[in-house]
Order: C-alpha cells, then sequence, then structure tokens
C-alpha cells in the first residue's frame, strides 16, 4: 500500500494549543515500527541424541533442533578429556530423556544453533554440571551472559578441588604439562656446561620444556573460554620466565668455560711458539750438546774437531 501526504494538507491538526497527529503520522509511524521478536521457542523438549559435550539434538516445541549450551565450552572432539565430557551429557541426556530449556537475550547463534540452558527435569543445569567437574569452561558472548556467574563459580570449585581438567594427575591437562615442563627446566638448570656439547644439550631440554608448554594453552584444547584462556596464561608465564632465565644462566656460562678454554688455547699456542723458537736456537745434539764456551749460538762458520769428533772450535 502506498501513502501520499497531498491527501493530508498537514501531519498534525491542533486541539486547543495541543498538537495531535493526523491519520498520516500514525499510518506512519505503524510502518515504521520494527517487526516484533520471534516468540521464545517452548521451555521443555525431549533429546534426540548428543552431539558433542556441550550440543545436543532435541525436539523442542514438536521442533527438532540442534541446541547448544549456554555459557558453557567443553573441549574440542578429540582433545584432552572431550571424551569425558560427552560421555556425562550422555549419561544425563540419554535420548528420549525429557528436558527443560531456559534463553538468554540471542536465542541463537551464527550456525543457528538454538541457545539454551538445559536441564534433565528435576536435575541441575548441564552447564553448571558441566564446569563443576572440570569438564567445561565458562563462556560469556554478549549479550548472553545472565547465567555466566553461575558458570564461573562451579568452574572455580571444580578448580580448588583439581577436578576434570584442573587435576595434575592427568598427562593431557594444562597443568599436568606445564608442571613437566617446569621439571625439564630444572633438570636443564642443574646440567653441567662444561663443553659445546654439554650446553647444548642444556638447550635442547629447554626447547623440550618450551615445546610442552604450548600445548597447555587454550587453544590445544580447541576451547575459546577466556576464563580458561587466563586459567592456562597463568600456568605458562611462570615457566616461560624461568626458562628464559636459565637459558641465560647456560648461555654466561657457556661464554666463561668458551672464554677460558680460548685463554687455555692461547696459552698452549703461545708457550708452543716459545719451545720452537728455543729449538731453532738450541745447539745441534749431533755433537752430544757440546758448544764452544763463548761462540754465539748463531755461529755457522768452520769447525775444527779435536780427536774424537765431538769437541769442535772455529777454525
Amino acid at each position: 500500500m502506498q501513502f501520499s501526504f497531498k491527501h493530508f494538507p498537514s501531519s498534525r491538526r491542533v486541539f486547543r494549543g495541543v498538537a495531535v497527529p493526523t491519520l498520516a503520522a500514525v499510518v506512519l509511524g505503524a510502518l515504521l515500527q520494527p517487526l516484533p521478536a520471534s516468540a521464545a521457542p517452548s521451555a521443555d523438549g525431549t533429546v534426540t541424541r548428543v552431539v558433542d559435550g556441550d550440543t545436543i539434538v532435541a525436539s523442542v516445541g514438536g521442533v527438532e533442533e540442534r541446541v547448544r549450551f549456554l555459557n558453557i565450552d567443553t573441549p574440542e572432539v578429540g582433545t584432552c578429556m572431550a571424551d569425558k565430557a560427552t560421555g556425562f551429557t550422555s549419561r544425563q541426556l540419554p535420548a528420549g530423556a525429557p528436558i527443560d530449556l531456559r534463553y538468554d537475550r540471542d536465542l541463537r547463534d551464527p550456525y543457528e544453533r538454538l541457545l539454551a540452558l538445559v536441564k534433565p527435569q528435576g536435575s541441575e543445569w548441564v552447564s553448571v554440571s558441566l564446569a563443576e567437574r572440570g569438564l567445561g569452561f565458562p563462556v560469556s558472548i554478549a549479550p548472553n551472559s545472565t547465567y555466566y556467574a553461575r558458570v564461573v563459580s562451579a568452574a572455580n570449585r571444580a578448580k580448588r578441588t583439581g577436578a576434570g581438567m584442573y587435576s595434575p594427575k592427568r598427562s593431557c591437562t594444562p597443568v599436568s604439562r606445564a608442571r613437566r615442563a617446569n621439571a625439564m627446566v630444572t633438570q636443564a638448570q642443574g646440567a653441567p656446561v662444561r663443553s659445546k656439547a654439554q650446553y647444548d644439550a642444556a638447550n635442547r631440554k629447554l626447547d623440550q620444556a618450551l615445546a610442552l608448554l604450548a600445548l597447555a594453552s587454550a587453544s590445544r584444547y580447541g576451547v575459546s573460554s577466556t576464563y580458561f584462556g587466563s586459567y592456562t596464561k597463568s600456568l605458562r608465564v611462570p615457566v616461560q620466565r624461568r626458562i628464559r632465565s636459565v637459558r641465560a644462566a647456560k648461555a654466561r656460562q657457556w661464554n666463561i668455560v668458551r672464554n677460558q678454554q680460548q685463554n687455555q688455547q692461547n696459552q698452549q699456542n703461545q708457550q708452543d711458539q716459545q719451545n720452537n723458537s728455543d729449538d731453532n736456537h738450541t745447539p745441534s745434539n749431533s755433537n752430544n750438546g757440546w758448544w764452544p764456551p763463548g761462540v754465539p749460538l748463531s755461529y755457522t762458520g768452520p769447525r775444527c774437531y779435536e780427536p774424537g769428533g765431538v769437541i769442535w772450535y772455529p777454525c
């Protein structure tokens, strides 16, 4: 439908000193109003299957939806403890189980997944349960932050108790990798540096520690949680500082040793040169070490020998 303002001489009429919108203004204003947001999906549903630790497929209001849990991120499939997170979610939400859903401001992510807190009926929200067991990490993507603090509290409890991905007893966790890297640094620190080979061995040990430490970063677990990123950084930074410090100390040790070796070599070279010079000015041993007294060692003139052919004098 098209409207023309020529049908309406004025967009406002004045009654008793008060401006009153005309029909044209009312219609135009109504047309310019934003459309109402879609109604929130149903608050309950039924599990179809579990995709991974933080994603399920469920029937919500009669529509099959891919549901991404709010405010939690679990390790990427194939990384440390991802199978544990998926297993936990599968036990909490078996196929056919009824679930409750709660939504925040944005209902969908860029992949059109439905964003919701999910829980088995009468139980805890799975996002909170995953965080409390160290199997998932708090995530806040604006504007969906309503339930973030609750997930953070659960994650803090897991960190204090060393649960799940915060456990030093599992070789693949960030804290375990950081501790092993730190032990390598200690080994390098105590290693002697009395040769180039020993210096190179200490540096290789430090390189191994650095490589292991890189595996403790949040990105290596496929996790995009600022909370988890800060945690892994707090583990890595002190060890990285130690690596730089020990590497510098080993370089200083090697420089001292190398300078000492160079000085010793220079002294040996000087001694060798002195010995060679002395050899050049030493009388020949062909006469059993005899040299006439008072005759310069540089004498090369004729010699007159006494009987026996040993003692001689300049002729």
